[in-house]
Order: structure tokens, then sequence, then C-alpha cells
């Protein structure tokens, strides 16, 4: 019923198995999920973090609730809240991101290494940048999914399980021309567009040592114990600058956001709506801005005695 819903659901069924063996283990025979049985899994585990422990909740809870509508008498145990999400992703100024540029370009190889990532390292942080996608979508890209005499990408089995296509602008087009061009020369043992010096696919967590030493060069220090700038944190700038950009062209922010929404691969607009609050808390003086152009759609009423 998830994966119909459109998502890929790996850690629900881990879940599932889990549940499966405690519950063999308890020596349970029907369908049906005592308050007793339920209260012994929701249990809290020693040194278990609150998240995990609110997940395992959180599962169960869904479990039951699924087999209640199907028509079994199944316990439903109260909800586990987790810890308040009240992270603040960092958001890249504009002379950053030109440091990050040159720093990626700078990256020297000192070692005979074949199986390192320098060389996508430009190509890939100026495409994070240009489109928000996720760094997982990027390293899972085929070399047939970049079609560059269009100006646009395909991005298969994404997040939430479906495929999507991004536009991309000229100039990172011409990026990844270049990058192909020295891509061509490599040995051919994948069929990814991202490829060591090898030949072999790129993984996501590879690219984050990289990401260290950039940071190092561009002199982007961490805030204090606040994790971050982080990798993820490219996305985060992206989707808070286009909202930038387009407030500044006089967009209706609130009618762009499934737009962008669709773009960045979000199953729901809650989850960009977060970048608008965020917008809203760097730049107020926009939201000011997009208030007076559609101001029109609510006008203002004059009050009359006699009505």
């Amino acid at each position: 019923m998830r994966r119909n819903l459109g998502f890929k659901s790996e850690a629900p069924r881990y879940s599932l198995l889990a549940f499966d063996a405690f519950a063999f283990k308890k020596g349970l025979t029907t369908i049906n999920i005592t308050r007793e049985l339920a209260e012994e899994w929701c249990g809290r585990r020693p040194d278990e973090a609150t998240d995990t422990w609110s997940h395992r909740n959180c599962f169960l809870r869904q479990l039951s609730i699924y087999l209640v509508n199907l028509g079994y008498d199944s316990y439903i145990p109260s909800r586990v809240f987790g810890k308040h999400d009240n992270f603040i992703p960092y958001i890249f100024s504009d002379q950053e991101i030109q440091a990050l540029f040159e720093a990626c370009d700078s990256l020297v190889l000192f070692d005979k290494h074949a199986r390192s990532e320098i060389m996508v390292m430009p190509a890939l942080i100026r495409m994070l940048f240009s489109t928000g996608i996720r760094v997982g979508e990027a390293a899972n890209l085929l070399n047939r999914d970049v079609d560059l005499d269009h100006n646009y990408l395909i991005l298969r089995n994404c997040k939430n399980g479906k495929d999507r296509m991004v536009p991309i602008s000229d100039s990172l087009a011409e990026t990844c021309r270049q990058y192909r061009k020295y891509r061509t020369l490599l040995p051919d043992n994948s069929d990814h567009f991202f490829v060591k010096l090898n030949g072999c696919k790129c993984l996501a967590n590879s690219f984050y040592l990289w990401w260290s030493k950039m940071l190092k060069i561009a002199d982007i220090r961490r805030r204090g114990k606040v994790p971050g700038p982080r990798l993820q944190d490219i996305r985060h700038t992206f989707c808070v600058k286009s909202m930038v950009q387009l407030a500044k062209e006089g967009k209706d922010l609130y009618y762009i956001l499934p737009i962008l929404s669709t773009y960045v691969g979000h199953q729901s607009l809650a989850a960009t709506d977060r970048y608008l609050r965020l917008t809203s808390q760097m730049y107020p003086e926009l939201l000011s801005q997009t208030d007076s152009i559609c101001s029109y759609i609510f006008p203002e009423l004059k009050y009359r005695p006699n009505d």
C-alpha cells in the first residue's frame, strides 16, 4: 500500500521483519496485536535515542491502524513524539558560493589514486547549486539521462519513488560538456554520468571528504556544535535563493510554491513550505513587496453607516 502511494518503504520493510520476529518469539499465532505485546514493543530500550524510539512507536501505530481498517482487533498504542525539528539549515551567501566554486577547481590529487572522485567535483558542485537536486540523485545519474542538446536531466528512482525531469541552464550544460569530454578518456566501467578515475560509479557518501577540503580552502567554518555547513545545505540554499529571486521579480511566493516543490522533488507542499518560512525570516522585506503586489485580490472595504 505504501509503495502504491509512492513511498520506497525500505525502513518499514525492516521494521516489519523485526516486529515479525519479535511477535513470533512472543508466541503470537493470530493477526491480533494485543495491548501487552504493543506496550512491550514500544517500551524504550536502554540508551535508545528519542527519534529511534519514536520511529518504532510510529511504525507499530501505523500497522495497528492498518489492521483495524481491515477489520482485525488490534491495540493502537499512544504516540511518542520525537525531538522537535528546529534545525536551521546553512544558507550560503553569493560570495561563499563563488569561493566554493574556486575551491573545487583548485583541488589537487597528490597521490595516484584510481578510485578518486576529484575529477567530478567541479561539475557536481555546480550542478547541485544550479538545480537543488539531492546528492544521491546526482550520483545515480546515468550518462544517457544527461541531455546536453536540450538541457535537461532525468532523475530516476528518486526519494519518493518517482522519476522526474529537471531543466538546466546553458552555463551548467556547458560545464557538463567539459566534464563529459574528459569522462570519455576514462575506462568504460560504468553507465553513470559521474565516475571515478577508474571509470567506476561514484557513491554519494564518497563526496563528503572532498566537501570538507573545499570548506577549508574556501575558509567557511562550522558554526560551533551545530552540524554544517553540510553538502545537503546546497539544496536548502537553492530553494531559498530561488524564492528570493522570484520575489524580487514580483512573483507571488505562494503561487510558485507548487512549481518549486515539483522541481526539487518534494512529495508534499509542507516540505517546501519550510523554505518559504525560512525566506520570510531572512528577507522579510520581500514578503511585504509580494503582499503589496497581490493586495488587489482582497480589496479594502469601505465602511458605510447604512449597511
